[in-house]
């Protein structure tokens, strides 16, 4: 739905509502406005955004629909002290407002806060009604990861992938765990399952094919190293799986 029909819906509603007590006039502004900041964030215009859902608050400002919008543009802005104290008063209004949890979470983790980011996650996975607890596991794997937890995130990933078997980004993640864990084979099994699901992303095959050359297994670091060229080149990730091709090459394998 656009802009200008969004608008033209609500400002229908209002004006059938021209009978309503004063409270709900101002409730139903705050939807229009609400709306509006939603649209604004899904065209990638969260200043936008963050016009309207301010004047959202105005009219209703004990709504924790409005300040989870507010959260999500200030986020959008990487207006990350603002973000959370808007999350945090959805959860205020709304204790049972889950996402607003794994909103907090991943803006702990962008922020570097392991330790906060997997105590919101925790949270989060306690829902059982949450819908996509895979994306919260991918996450929170992550966050293990970066503290250098190999054990804890390899077991986050693997949660992921078995709720969600075509998640291409934590098979990614879960390589890059198997690597630095020094399980080269669980290491190539996983990219060899993220560049089935995701055949695109350029760094799995880097991954894959220096794996293969580790392991002494020249054809199938070749065959990698030169999907990278195909998919990336002129690319540092080109220049470096070239590199690994003149190598093999001159050492005749």
């Amino acid at each position: 739905m656009n802009l200008t029909r969004s608008f033209l819906i609500v400002m229908t509603a209002l004006l059938l509502c021209g009978g309503c007590s004063t409270s709900e006039q101002n409730r139903q502004k705050a939807v229009l406005h609400t709306r509006l900041g939603h649209q604004y964030l899904q065209q990638g215009d969260p200043t936008s955004a963050l016009r309207e859902l301010m004047e959202a608050q105005k009219f209703n400002p004990e709504d924790a629909n409005v300040h989870y919008a507010l959260g999500w543009a200030y986020s959008a802005k990487r207006f990350f002290p603002q973000a959370l104290e808007s999350y945090r008063e959805t959860l205020r209004l709304d204790p049972k407002y889950t996402e607003a949890h794994n909103a907090i979470g991943a803006i702990h983790l962008e922020m570097g806060q392991y330790d906060a980011a997997i105590s919101e996650f925790e949270i989060v996975l306690k829902d059982l009604l949450y819908q996509t607890p895979y994306y919260v596991m991918n996450n929170m794997g992550w966050a293990y990861y970066k503290k250098g937890d190999l054990r804890r995130a390899i077991e986050s990933y693997q949660r992921a992938v078995a709720q969600k078997p075509d998640f291409g980004l934590a098979f990614y993640n879960l390589g890059l765990a198997y690597k630095d864990n020094k399980q080269p084979g669980e290491a190539i099994r996983a990219f060899r399952n993220t560049v089935v699901l995701a055949p695109n992303l350029v760094e799995a095959h880097l991954q894959l094919g220096v794996l293969h050359f580790n392991e002494q297994q020249p054809a199938d670091a070749q065959k990698s190293f030169q999907e990278v060229i195909r998919l990336a080149p002129g690319s540092d990730n080109a220049r470096l799986a070239q590199q690994y091709l003149d190598f093999l090459k001159k050492s005749g394998k």
